[in-house]
């Protein structure tokens, strides 16, 4: 990287490339891979609509998310449901990180006094807490929960946490170069 300190814009920026999108909701960065750049952000509980966004916190590192969209088309999902339903361990701390998840999600809707009805939103907006949905929120979760079981199955699955490229710290450097190339000029 160029030695500028990316600004929030700057990791706002990169965090859409890491998405292929822009972001519907406001957001922080909650937890950063080995390399330093975004890997998990903490999102508020209503996208920019203001409609309730089930996903608390959101996978952005495209290395984890390619490889936790392999392991979902592989069927892995219903593998690990099967191995929760058959294992009293993973599914006690299922349930406990689904309630951890309900309050965190409480606790931002009250922050923000949104005035909306108050519901326990689990991990990825499932209704059942014994339920899994959606690989990528339950890394997200892990990665800022480091004690969730569940999770760790999903690292083993994956193999390597981290991408071996760094692609990140590239795609920083062209938004930071760019933003150089043309100060006071706001970018996409």
């Amino acid at each position: 990287m160029s030695g500028a300190e990316p600004s929030p814009s700057d990791l706002s920026r990169l965090v859409a490339r890491q998405l292929g999108r822009q972001p519907s909701v406001k957001f922080e960065v909650a937890s950063k891979c080995v390399y330093g750049w975004p890997s998990v952000i903490l999102n508020q509980p209503l996208d920019l609509s203001g409609e309730p966004h089930p996903n608390l916190y959101y996978l952005t590192c495209p290395w984890l998310r390619r490889e936790l969209a392999r392991l979902e088309d592989g069927g892995f999902i219903g593998r690990l449901q099967q191995s929760i339903a058959a294992d009293a361990e993973l599914r006690n701390d299922l349930k406990r990180c689904q309630a951890d998840h309900a309050a965190e999600y409480r606790s931002a809707m009250e922050a923000g006094d949104h005035g909306l009805p108050q519901r326990d939103m689990f991990i990825a907006g499932v209704s059942d807490k014994e339920m899994l949905k959606c690989l990528h929120s339950q890394m997200a979760w892990f990665l800022v929960h480091p004690d969730y079981l569940a999770g760790q199955v999903l690292v083993d699955a994956v193999g390597e946490l981290w991408c071996p490229d760094e692609r990140c710290a590239g795609w920083m450097d062209e938004l930071m170069d760019r933003r150089t190339e043309s100060p006071g000029r706001e970018m996409p």
